[in-house]
């Protein structure tokens, strides 16, 4: 399971480790590879990121500024999310995929400063994405 610390960072699955706020771009890519495939990639806006997939979940991490991870997109993978995804994203013991949205955020009531959840745009009943920031937009 991932395990989302708004303001801090991201648990890996599998003891893989944590992608804390402010960690370089190579130790933040070693973290993740120890997981799964690491890929680097351009995003407009962002000084350097790279991605990365697993178990239904894609990855983008990234650097707004270039002083260090800064920003951790979590996406599900598929087109249209009705079904709990494969790997749990959590926060606050609450599986943000496994779980149609609106109980999850009935559940949740207000998120914190530097965290978006993104509902789906077509009929999916679940959670599409999480965005996390090392400090509010």
């Amino acid at each position: 399971m991932f395990e989302l610390l708004p303001r801090t960072g991201i648990v890996l699955p599998r003891g893989a480790g944590t992608l804390a706020f402010g960690m370089a771009e190579r130790p933040a890519q070693w973290t993740l590879a120890t997981l799964c495939d690491v890929r680097e990639t351009w995003v407009c806006g962002l000084y350097w990121s790279f991605a990365a997939e697993y178990g239904g979940v894609s990855l983008l991490i990234g650097s707004r500024h270039g002083e260090g991870m800064d920003s951790v997109v979590l996406d599900r993978i598929g087109d249209a999310p009705s079904t709990a995804a494969t790997t749990p994203v959590v926060w606050q013991d609450i599986d943000l995929f496994g779980h149609p949205h609106r109980e999850v955020t009935e559940a949740l009531g207000d998120v914190p400063a530097g965290m978006r959840l993104t509902r789906p745009a077509g009929p999916g009943t679940h959670l599409s994405s999480v965005r996390l920031t090392a400090a509010a937009p």
